[in-house]
């Protein structure tokens, strides 16, 4: 419990309330309706078939060592390094990854709800 309550605190240092409130709730409507469409969610995790999420990792990692950084860049490392630790048995770690995955969604729509603010600012002048 003290750790989602340091996590609010410091998402609310980061944005305002308002701005996670709104953030949160559409997560929650679209995990609500995830869920409904998809009870299962898959058959299987990963597809072992495809190329390995270590090889993967690697690659974004290489891309990612270099400024500038973009977003989406961000997340694929992300969730390659969440997929490799998986596939290697680290539950733990893969539990961690996902999380990181999830704080770099919601800084991503931050940054859309920062853009949406800013455009509503402008066409009310």
């Amino acid at each position: 419990m003290m750790i989602k309550y340091l996590i609010l605190k410091m998402m609310n240092a980061i944005m305002s309330s308002k701005q996670f409130i709104k953030i949160r709730n559409l997560i929650e409507k679209e995990f609500s309706h995830a869920v409904t469409k998809h009870p299962k969610f898959c058959d299987h995790f990963i597809d072992e078939s495809a190329r390995t999420w270590a090889e993967a990792e690697m690659r974004i990692k290489a891309k990612n060592s270099q400024p500038p950084e973009y977003a989406d860049c961000v997340l694929m490392e992300e969730v390659a390094e969440a997929f490799s630790a998986y596939s290697k048995g680290e539950l733990d770690n893969a539990l961690h990854e996902f999380a990181q995955c999830g704080a770099v969604v919601v800084r991503c729509m931050q940054y859309i709800t920062n853009q949406l603010d800013q455009e509503q600012k402008g066409t009310q002048n």
